[in-house]
């Protein structure tokens, strides 16, 4: 559906994180389900890419036939707009908030494994802005 053209030497780091789903989500999913007849789930699985001028949020989701990956959306957010980004650490996620003029974004990252990968992409977006 989308795709992201970024060259390899643009990207500079690169975290998969997710968006919490509510209620509502998942009843508008099962709603355009049932009236459109063709399935598909909600795409909260999120590539958070960071360049030296913005962030760009690639959803991404699966195609009910054949379960196949797409790109279902990509969203940019230019550095110079975020006024925050700020990364807290709970048990085994990390949570990430991100605060510009217009909106506020949470996502989590699993963190099980103890990278701590998005304190460290909050430490090089920092070092860039």
């Amino acid at each position: 559906m989308f795709k992201l053209s970024l060259k390899d030497e643009d990207v500079i780091m690169k975290i998969k994180v997710t968006k919490p789903i509510s209620n509502m989500d998942v009843a508008y999913n099962f709603i355009g389900n049932l009236l459109t007849r063709a399935g598909g789930d909600i795409a909260n699985t999120i590539n958070m890419i960071l360049t030296k001028d913005a962030i760009y949020l690639e959803a991404k989701g699966h195609v009910s036939l054949g379960y196949a990956e797409e790109t279902r959306s990509v969203d940019k957010i230019d550095i110079k707009d975020i006024i925050e980004f700020l990364v807290t650490q709970k048990e085994n996620e990390e949570i990430i908030n991100i605060t510009t003029a217009n909106e506020q974004i949470s996502f989590v990252r699993d963190n099980s494994n103890k990278d701590s990968l998005a304190l460290a992409f909050a430490s090089v977006l920092k070092d860039i802005k």
